[in-house]
């Protein structure tokens, strides 16, 4: 509650049983199994995700309902080789206060705030990325894995994530690379490591690589190549085709726990990931 602040007119806010009322502008905000909802009808939004025309997206969010199950899943469908989430918190303080923006279903750690546009189970705060309710400063790390590619305009988003960390405060980043489109609920963008680390020129890079290995980039585009030739155009057809050949690789993408370990791995990577430092932009030295 210390590190909130009214998205509207940043007063601070009060707590109250059921809601936040901020000091300053007099605005409620909902609480709600959990969850502080700065953004209003997104429990109706949460409940329609998975009636969607797209079989793909249905399943996604029938599964995202049960989180061990879908994390189990989506492990099992990319094998994770570079430094993961749970990794990077473990090298800071113990009382650092972290946030996992874009955060879903995923639980990383006590100390790390889900935050998201919908409240899935686990989330804490219901919230527009591009507007964080968070001070300025107030914030240790900020994670956001596979968020950037599901946002129109990814260098507000990191302004945002500039604008609540401390200084020398840190970030933790995965984007794809060589990946299909996958809608949530949209899809926009792809970076290399070299786009990845221009993105993220305020920040000092500690380390990046390779998350998500070659072997896994090439059945993911392999899959939809074959669902596409045996959809007969048709969409349903197309989905069912991707999820199975989803399914019949999963065995083939440990081939990853070697290939994506050299170096040239990079070049053909499903995933990547930047971790980086908060730093002054007029800082020439860096």
């Amino acid at each position: 509650m210390e590190s909130l602040f009214c998205p509207g007119c940043k007063g601070d806010l009060e707590n109250r049983p059921s809601f936040v009322v901020c000091k300053k502008c007099g605005i409620t905000h909902e609480i709600k199994n959990g969850a502080i909802f700065f953004i209003k009808d997104r429990e109706n939004s949460f409940r329609n995700l998975g009636n969607k025309d797209s079989l793909i997206f249905k399943v996604k969010g029938c599964l995202k309902k049960h989180p061990k199950l879908f994390l189990f899943l989506l492990a099992l469908r990319a094998p994770i080789i570079g430094k993961t989430a749970k990794e990077f918190i473990r090298d800071l303080h113990s009382d650092a206060l972290v946030l996992n923006v874009g955060s879903g279903v995923q639980f990383i750690g006590q100390n790390v705030i889900n935050v998201d546009y919908y409240p899935f189970p686990g989330v804490s705060v219901v919230a527009d990325a591009y507007n964080l309710p968070f001070k300025d400063g107030s914030v240790d790390a900020v994670i956001a894995e596979s968020l950037l590619e599901h946002v129109v305009w990814p260098e507000k988003i990191i302004a945002g994530f500039r604008r609540v960390l401390k200084p020398g405060g840190l970030v933790y980043i995965v984007t794809p690379f060589i990946f299909g489109f996958h809608s949530s609920p949209d899809d926009y963008y792809r970076w290399t490591t070299s786009g990845l680390r221009e993105l993220l020129s305020g920040f000092k890079e500690k380390e990046a690589g390779v998350l998500v290995g070659p072997t896994s980039a090439v059945t993911a585009i392999l899959g939809e190549w074959l669902a596409t030739l045996f959809s007969f155009n048709i969409k349903s057809l197309y989905q069912f085709w991707a999820l199975f050949f989803m399914a019949v690789s999963i065995p083939i993408n440990l081939l990853d726990w070697v290939l994506g370990r050299l170096k040239l791995a990079s070049s053909i990577a499903s995933a990547i990931y930047f971790i980086g430092e908060k730093i002054d932009v007029h800082d020439k030295t860096v």
